[in-house]
């Protein structure tokens, strides 16, 4: 079984439909890599190169004899067959990829539509419901700032009104609290002259009966004569 790795399945989801040419191109270019990279050597290996370059000159010398062409080309159609195998399981694994691509791709555009025409034929209205509901609002508040304003002048000329009352009173009861000390003040003589009036009426009373017999005597004195 082949497994696919991380980076060469994200850059078959790059490919669109139809260009397995070029994917194909990149899967190669990605095994040599990759056989390059399992090919270095550590220095125990590099000791042993020698060895194996020996080895290799003979068996090249012996199979330019003749020698081991039959096993060569064995080795060869089998490796061969061996990357075939591999080949499809490449394609299949690349169009179950591709095929599980374009079934996310349709859920995903299902999902994106469905949300934006539900959002159109139902959020949107009652987005558009609550914004006019708002404004109206908006607008009551605005109509009562208003009324208030004009409810506050109105107050403001009544304050005026009644402090200038308020003004004119205190002068009116300033003024009648200089009266009614004028009017104590007279009240106090007059209750002087009240205390004193018997005495002088007892005086006028005397003088009164002197001047009445004064009167009678000269009378009286005619009448004898």
């Amino acid at each position: 079984s082949v497994v696919v790795t991380p980076t060469a399945f994200g850059i078959l989801l790059q490919f669109p439909l139809g260009s397995q040419a070029g994917m194909f191109r990149q899967l190669l270019r990605l095994f040599r890599k990759e056989s390059v990279d399992q090919g270095e050597t550590t220095p125990g290996q590099r000791e042993a190169e020698p060895l194996s370059s020996e080895t290799g000159r003979r068996k090249s010398f012996w199979g330019r004899l003749g020698f081991g062409r039959k096993a060569s080309s064995q080795n060869v159609i089998s490796k061969q067959e061996e990357c075939l195998k591999e080949l499809e399981e490449l394609k299949f694994e690349i169009q179950k990829c591709q095929f599980e691509r374009d079934e996310l791709y349709q859920i995903l555009d299902l999902y994106i539509y469905d949300e934006w025409d539900h959002r159109l034929h139902v959020e949107l209205p009652v987005l558009q419901s609550e914004h006019e509901m708002r404004m109206m609002a908006m607008q009551m508040m605005t109509n009562s700032i208003s009324d208030a304003m004009e409810r506050y002048k109105e107050l403001i000329q009544v304050n005026s009104s009644y402090r200038i009352r308020h003004s004119q009173l205190l002068r009116e009861k300033t003024q009648l609290k200089n009266n009614i000390q004028i009017l104590l003040n007279e009240k106090s003589e007059l209750l002087v002259e009240q205390t004193e009036l018997p005495a002088s009426s007892v005086e006028a009373k005397r003088l009164c009966e002197e001047a009445g017999m004064n009167i009678y005597d000269p009378r009286a004195k005619q009448q004898q004569v």
